[in-house]
């Protein structure tokens, strides 16, 4: 089931990032959004129904995990901010282009339905089906350092059809963050937090701009 779920997820990110073949290119640069939807909210569902008896414990919340989702998002887009504007000052022109290609889907949608899809879609379904099921299974199989590895590396590894190395460096660092944050509360609460506000606040609230 794990395998089945990662060859599904490693598909629907080539169309959703590939620049080939024509049906890719067309996905991402014309219906990302809806495709992106479909992608993740699939992913999701087949999280819940693999890990079914799982998330009562996948799930716990406490009320300071918001906090602490908050204030992860909050250092994680700093941090964007600032890896940005070094990798652009390091390596001119050329990081600038990379960055302004990973926000070009924002042009193929209202803002208000992106920072939606992002919010309460996108970023919740991500975190249920990288965290809540595939790290979870492989920190059972693989131990709790190895399985976050693992994870991590999967995360980012998806991102390579993009053929953008700002885009994977991205993807490295903020998958083995909500990776961190799941190992250390044992809950996909606060990365969930994270991850949709981290979302949300970097494409459409406070988009970096070189």
């Amino acid at each position: 089931m794990v395998l089945i779920a990662v060859g599904v997820a490693a598909i629907f990110w080539f169309f959703l990032f590939s620049p080939w073949p024509d049906l890719a290119a067309t996905i991402h640069h014309h219906y990302f959004w809806p495709a992106m939807t479909t992608a993740t909210v699939v992913l999701s569902v087949i999280s819940i129904v693999a890990q079914r008896g799982e998330w009562k414990r996948l799930l716990n919340f406490k009320w300071s995990f918001v906090g602490v989702g908050i204030a992860h998002a909050t250092v994680l887009y700093v941090l964007s901010r600032i890896g940005v504007v070094v990798i652009v000052w390091l390596l001119g022109p050329w990081a600038s282009t990379q960055l302004h290609a990973i926000y070009q889907t924002r042009e193929q949608a209202p803002a208000a339905l992106i920072a939606v899809l992002l919010l309460f879609l996108i970023g919740p379904s991500e975190e249920i089906f990288w965290r809540g099921f595939l790290q979870d299974r492989f920190m059972k199989k693989f131990g709790a350092r190895n399985g976050f590895l693992l994870a991590a590396a999967l995360y980012m590894g998806v991102h390579i059809w993009a053929m953008n190395p700002l885009l994977l460096l991205a993807a490295l660092v903020l998958g083995a963050h909500w990776g961190f944050l799941f190992r250390r509360f044992g809950s996909i609460v606060p990365g969930l937090i994270s991850h949709a506000l981290w979302d949300t606040t970097i494409f459409v609230l406070l988009p970096i701009q070189v």
